[in-house]
């Protein structure tokens, strides 16, 4: 009995080890070698788990069109990732090590919540770990090869923020826009046109909720891809005209069409805006107090008139916010009487006119409104201050200029010099 027993179970476990060994040749019969970097391989499974990603964190729609270019782009980045990990290495040896913690710290910066861990966001999302985290420590070494190799380059920044800081200061009243870009450089698989096609179907996509930092994050060609595409406050006459009349227009929110220039194609979100600089009266924080007298919604004009008349002699000799308050509070409207620290940019037109004519503690004229009639006082009033930007802010936005011109210049020149094949 002892004996069959042994024999059966080993019998389990050849068939059992064949089964795995099969269905594994079998899974691994379905990956194929795509692309070849100077002899070094990427699979087919290497660019579903870069696509898996890619579609994850810019939630692109799924259109045909979409699908085969991100496959596309998935492809070419693998390749570039390739590239970035061959120059790295040839200078040291051990930075893939170095880069696996920060890498894993990465991660958890971007996807781990109160509730759960980066790893587990990721089985969440159906992304493998390795995958993701070797794609974190490529963008983590190549920022510091670059930084490395052109040291001198990044070194002369710091020459420069006393000139920013003065021209900023000297420019401080000019128009400014707070704008996040996406720039997409035509690659080796996405020649001008198709570039073009791409950005159209991302504007499209981000009008319908896609998240435009995250992909301005994973697609542009701009060293403000660290930040999300977040270019900042910058001043409008100093962008090109043609950018100029493309951003100006917009609203606060709004993302401007694709546009071509100098053989790339930019995409832009205006964030803020201030006509008048750092200066701008819009910036201006105001606290408000309200009397509103109540009125039925059917009242006839005369009964308005009426109201507005008995309101007026009523805030005739107030002359501070508490006594205004009072009043409010006596004509048991139900709304809240105090608006405390708004920007005067946020009000309505009809209110911004007001509030800028009125001296603090001064009651307003009477507003008709659909549910009765106010008037409104300023309790306090605070000027924009010349909110100067910090030396690190001038010295991040140097930097990164400065990085994505040498990325995409250097990146270049390291296609033209290796050997890459791509098999169908």
């Amino acid at each position: 009995m002892k004996q069959y027993s042994l024999f059966r179970i080993f019998t389990v476990s050849i068939m059992f080890i064949g089964m795995m060994v099969f269905g594994g040749l079998n899974a691994f019969a379905n990956i194929k070698i795509v692309a070849k970097v100077d002899g070094k391989p990427i699979t087919n499974y290497d660019v579903d788990q870069r696509v898996s990603f890619l579609k994850a964190v810019t939630n692109l729609p799924e259109t045909e069109n979409i699908e085969k270019q991100i496959r596309k782009d998935a492809l070419q980045m693998l390749v570039d990732d390739a590239l970035k990990m061959q120059a790295a290495l040839s200078i040291n040896p051990q930075v893939r090590q170095q880069a696996n913690g920060p890498a894993a710290d990465l991660i958890n910066q971007s996807f781990a919540s109160d509730s759960e861990s980066g790893s587990a966001a990721l089985r969440r999302l159906n992304l493998n770990y390795d995958a993701v985290k070797t794609k974190f420590a490529t963008d983590l070494i190549w920022s510091g090869y670059l930084q490395d190799k052109f040291a001198d380059k990044f070194a002369e920044i710091n020459e420069k923020i006393e000139l920013e800081l003065e021209r900023i200061t000297a420019d401080a009243s000019q128009p400014q826009v707070n704008i996040s870009e996406i720039v997409l450089a035509p690659e080796p698989n996405r020649p001008l046109a198709a570039t073009m096609t791409l950005a159209t179907e991302m504007v499209s996509a981000i009008k319908k909720g896609a998240d435009f930092n995250a992909i301005a994050q994973q697609y542009s060609a701009a060293g403000t891809a660290q930040q999300g595409g977040r270019l900042g406050w910058v001043l409008l006459e100093r962008l090109p005209e043609k950018l100029q009349t493309m951003i100006a227009p917009l609203n606060i929110g709004g993302v401007s069409d694709p546009i071509q220039l100098d053989g790339a194609v930019y995409i832009f979100k205006k964030t803020g805006d201030r006509k008048d600089g750092a200066n701008d009266i819009s910036q201006s924080r105001i606290w408000l107090v309200r009397a509103i007298l109540p009125v039925n919604a059917d009242a006839t004009k005369p009964d308005r008139l009426e109201a507005a008349a008995r309101l007026g002699r009523d805030v005739t000799d107030i002359r501070d916010c508490d006594a205004m308050a009072a009043l409010h509070q006596e004509y048991g409207s139900g709304a809240a009487p105090r608006l405390d620290d708004l920007r005067l940019g946020e009000l309505a037109p009809q209110m911004q006119n007001l509030v800028k004519k009125l001296n603090v503690g001064e009651p307003s004229e009477a507003l008709s409104f659909s549910e009765g009639v106010a008037s409104f006082m300023v309790c306090k009033r605070l000027k924009p201050e010349l909110n100067l930007p910090t030396r690190e802010d001038i010295y991040r936005g140097q930097f990164n200029r400065l990085f994505g011109s040498l990325s995409e210049r250097y990146l270049l020149r390291l296609r033209r010099k290796a050997s890459i094949e791509f098999i169908d």
